[in-house]
């Protein structure tokens, strides 16, 4: 990647590394589409920093294992380019996420798309303001100014334009809630943000959101806290989303004044009790609760979401058992010292979903994306750290090997999109394999 995946097209190369490449080639192209993903939120002519987040991953922890400076050179040129680029001079907002991308071929956004989603809480803010900390800044106050459409009753929707003011309404998603807080939270008690002028909106901002939150979940018949307030969403809950919520909440409450610091853990910690009070089938071979009734609090079927996650599962919108672990081990990992009721119920969740892995097998000729085995690795990994048991080690490994013979089975350096697509596309899990791999290698070694 750092040598031949980079932006050579256009008028203006760049450090920026490629979102799609064919695998042989290693030039960006049209790839054929891939099911279970909606074409609209590929990068295939650019790149896409969020997607690639594995990639980062990789080369910041590689400088680490191998004392090399130049993967983080590397990864930091990539992503001061982009801070410095790739931003919206009207809203701040950046070209990536769930819809967008930048372009390499006309040094822009990707053409007829406008709709900025986060995709996921940024895990490089400490890189990206070191290298380009007014744009970091910028950003933090865009999602204010240009993602929540009313200020008073914090209603917004998690899609806003890019190129110009234009937040939505009712699409209130919980896991964007928090990933916003989180982005406020860091900007605001970040050190290098001291000499700022500091714009009172960032406490405000955390402080209006809690409030909608506490708000959604009153008017909830059941209780549990609704996907959004418009009339697709208000009637369902996803408890993956409000885990989210609640991870993010617990993080960001130490920036605040204590007493939203007390609300922001009381909100995540009703997540955690409504989470645990759900008919989970993990322990006897069934699933996590993935979609439920917000007036019930019961599982339910809605268009693409299914009541309960699945072993393996590629399709947009369905979750695997190994996704919703993930969830439950990062607020364990929040929970262990302050509440270790909560703490041990996540460990038997998690446990019961490595269990399931340890016997399962893997039907290779059904369709696979890398990001699911790269799920699974890590929550192997995760729960051998809980339980100290070798055997969850012991399948790491197995895993680990078919995801080499699935996606790396040719020698090319570069993972297969899938096991049916010969190119390498980081919206299917590419580079979350390959810290996944790393991670393995590293806990192996010790």
């Amino acid at each position: 990647m750092i040598s031949r995946g980079r932006d050579t097209y256009g008028t203006e190369r760049s450090p920026l590394f490629a979102s799609a490449l064919d695998r042989k080639t290693m030039k960006i192209g049209s790839f054929g589409s891939i099911p279970g993903v909606r074409n609209g939120d590929r990068s295939p002519r650019g790149a896409n920093p969020q997607t690639s987040a594995g990639l980062y991953a990789v080369l910041y922890r590689l400088t680490q294992v191998t004392g090399e400076a130049t993967y983080t050179e590397e990864a930091d040129r990539a992503l001061e380019f982009f801070f410095t680029h790739c931003q919206s001079p009207q809203t701040g907002l950046m070209a990536w996420g769930e819809h967008l991308y930048w372009d390499f071929t006309t040094e822009g956004p990707a053409a007829g798309r406008d709709t900025h989603e986060i995709l996921g809480e940024w895990a490089y803010w400490g890189q990206c303001y070191r290298l380009a900390p007014d744009a970091c800044w910028r950003f933090a106050l865009g999602l204010w100014d240009h993602q929540i459409a009313d200020k008073q009753t914090g209603d917004f929707s998690r899609h806003a334009h890019w190129s110009r003011h234009g937040p939505g309404r009712g699409a209130d998603f919980p896991r964007y809630v928090g990933q916003m807080i989180a982005t406020w939270a860091d900007a605001y008690q970040r050190p290098e943000n001291a000499h700022r002028k500091r714009r009172p909106e960032l406490p405000i901002a955390i402080r209006c959101l809690v409030a909608r939150m506490e708000r959604n979940m009153a008017a909830s018949e059941s209780g549990h806290l609704p996907a959004g307030t418009d009339s697709g969403h208000r009637q369902i809950a996803w408890p993956r989303s409000n885990l989210e919520l609640a991870r993010c909440l617990w993080e960001a409450a130490p920036a605040v004044d204590d007493n939203l610091a007390r609300r922001m853990r009381e909100l995540a910690l009703r997540q955690d009790v409504h989470f645990h009070q759900l008919p989970h089938e993990i322990k006897s071979g069934g699933g996590f609760v993935a979609t439920i009734d917000s007036r019930t609090g019961r599982p339910r079927s809605r268009a693409m979401n299914r009541p309960y996650t699945s072993l393996w599962a590629s399709g947009y919108g369905y979750g695997t058992h190994a996704d919703m672990a993930s969830c439950c081990n990062a607020r364990l990992r929040q929970l262990r010292d302050s509440h270790p009721n909560l703490a041990a119920n996540y460990r038997r969740q998690i446990l019961a979903a490595a269990d399931q892995y340890v016997h399962a097998t893997l039907d290779v000729d059904d369709l696979h994306k890398p990001g699911e085995l790269a799920s699974v690795i890590q929550l192997l990994l995760s729960a051998e750290e809980l339980s100290g048991e070798d055997v969850y080690l012991t399948r790491t490994h197995a895993y680990a090997r078919q995801s080499i013979a699935l996606f790396l089975s040719d020698d090319l350096p570069l993972p297969r999109a899938t096991n049916r697509h010969d190119h390498y596309e980081t919206i299917t899990g590419s580079p979350a394999l390959m810290n996944a791999l790393l991670q393995l290698h590293e806990r192996s070694k010790r």
